[in-house]
């Protein structure tokens, strides 16, 4: 079993492994391909979001999308090579309805994709986009009281070491595996 000093080492050195070429931003309406390139190499077809649905968050709900960009080739452009993105409701939780719209003036954040490249998965990249996108959305949209996603049970632990808690099975049915409900409550701006 490893211990904690082994355990904080292997992260330092993932984290490490990624270099200072990758930075975080604000998504941009001409990412949307890539992106629809990166949600379709990572995800199920029955469950992958559309390219229409994409281009809705990304001009509809931009404040709470976030891209994980990178430098590569000394000196080239930078590439999106991750993302997290979602929709707000004033709805108590999620279900099918609460995540098909965006109510700008929602209280509940319900995050539909986190995604990273295949080649940049397992070394930390997914825990510090999510580690950076809470306060970006704090910032964007102060009226938030809580962040939700579903996920597989695979994940759980990642979204755990990002905040979150496990709020139990969701009702939502999307493809054929069942999902998780987790959640991340905010505190209030009013303190």
């Amino acid at each position: 079993m490893a211990t904690s000093e082994e355990e904080s080492n292997h992260i330092l050195e993932q984290y490490q492994s990624l270099g200072n070429t990758i930075f975080f931003a604000p998504v941009q309406p001409e990412h949307l391909i890539r992106i629809h390139e990166l949600e379709s190499s990572s995800y199920p077809a029955d469950e992958a979001a559309t390219f229409q649905k994409l281009e809705f968050r990304i001009l509809s709900a931009p404040n709470v999308f976030m891209v994980a960009m990178q430098c590569r080739d000394g000196g080239a452009e930078p590439e999106v090579v991750g993302y997290v993105c979602g929709t707000c409701t004033n709805a108590g939780r999620l279900t099918h309805e609460s995540m098909a719209t965006h109510d700008q003036e929602g209280a509940l954040l319900c995050i539909h994709s986190v995604v990273v490249e295949a080649g940049l998965r397992r070394k930390g990249l997914a825990t510090r986009l999510l580690r950076a996108y809470v306060p970006y959305v704090q910032a964007t949209t102060p009226h938030l009281q809580a962040i939700r996603l579903i996920c597989k049970q695979d994940l759980i632990g990642l979204y755990e070491k990002a905040g979150f808690t496990l709020a139990g099975p969701s009702d939502v049915v999307h493809g054929r595996d069942p999902w998780f409900e987790m959640v991340l409550e905010l505190p209030s701006g009013d303190s």
